[in-house]
């Protein structure tokens, strides 16, 4: 039988976190399975509360780290507690803001894998917001000229942040209807095809969102985890990336299914929309030059 772990990556929104890790402990039927939370440094102290709550339960781990080392650095503390500690099979890293209620889920992955030999599994990823499909993302990579031109409007935006001219910019430059959308397009890197429902149906080698990505045998015994040069943002881009470079299998299937409330943690950031704004900006900008030395090498 397989082992499963589940990974948890918290900061500051213990809500969400408490309610993601209830929903994995009231749905899951399965037998060999654990719940690693890592505290990505919060300086609210929830990462300790969650600690206390969960001490006595068997089959959840909390660790805490010292500070926010980011989304991949932060989630691969996590994955190697479950390759190396807990000798997992199965690797799942899952956004704190989510919910599942398959009884079956983890049944279903491991049937899956069994007929498909997957390296990466996506579910499918309904958006509590508006009820929209968030898997899968691309059928095709970021190409080099995209992403460069990525890296010249999040130039933009990060210097008329800071000067305060965010909307005198883009009235100028008569991109104001444009701006908006093209910096959640570079975050989310989403191929709107939700009208021709390409959500229903099973497609393999495509780009997968990163608020749960389920790592099978195969891939948890070649490789430690995400790639972890980037802050935050992009981690989808990179992984696909080098899932195509190293011939990995990428696979969306709609038979299994979680729950996204989207964004609690960065929202926690900061109540100031600008400092949003700024902070999405710089750390989009920081991993678009990753992803770009990357496509270069």
């Amino acid at each position: 039988m397989y082992f499963f772990t589940f990974v948890i990556l918290h900061y500051i929104v213990i809500d969400d976190t408490v309610e993601c890790i209830d929903s994995i402990l009231e749905n899951t039927n399965y037998e060999k399975y654990k719940i690693v939370v890592v505290d990505n440094g919060s300086p609210n102290g929830t990462g300790k509360i969650l600690f206390e709550r969960y001490r006595n339960n068997n089959k959840v781990i909390v660790t805490l780290n010292n500070e926010n080392i980011g989304f991949s650095k932060g989630n691969n503390i996590g994955y190697r507690l479950a390759k190396y500690q807990l000798k997992s099979d199965f690797i799942m890293l899952l956004n704190n803001d989510t919910i599942i209620k398959q009884k079956d889920f983890v049944e279903k992955i491991i049937n899956k894998y069994n007929n498909e030999r997957f390296d990466i599994l996506g579910p499918d990823i309904i958006s509590l917001s508006d009820n929209g499909h968030q898997n899968p993302q691309r059928t095709q990579g970021m190409s080099l000229k995209e992403l460069k031109k990525n890296i010249y409007y999040l130039r933009i935006f990060l210097i008329s942040n800071y000067l305060s001219i965010e909307t005198l910019t883009t009235k100028l430059l008569g991109i104001r209807s444009k701006l908006k959308s093209k910096i959640y397009k570079i975050r989310n890197t989403e191929e709107k095809h939700f009208e021709k429902k390409i959500y229903e149906y099973e497609q393999k080698n495509i780009q997968l969102h990163g608020s749960c990505l389920i790592f099978s045998p195969q891939y948890v015994n070649r490789y430690d985890g995400l790639y972890e040069e980037t802050f935050m943002f992009l981690e989808e881009d990179i992984l696909f990336f080098m899932a195509k470079k190293y011939k990995l299998i990428t696979l969306y299937t709609p038979e299994i299914y979680i729950y996204h409330k989207e964004d609690s943690s960065t929202d926690a950031i900061s109540n100031k929309n600008y400092l949003k704004r700024r902070f999405i900006y710089k750390y989009t900008l920081e991993s678009s030059k990753v992803l770009l030395s990357l496509m270069k090498k």
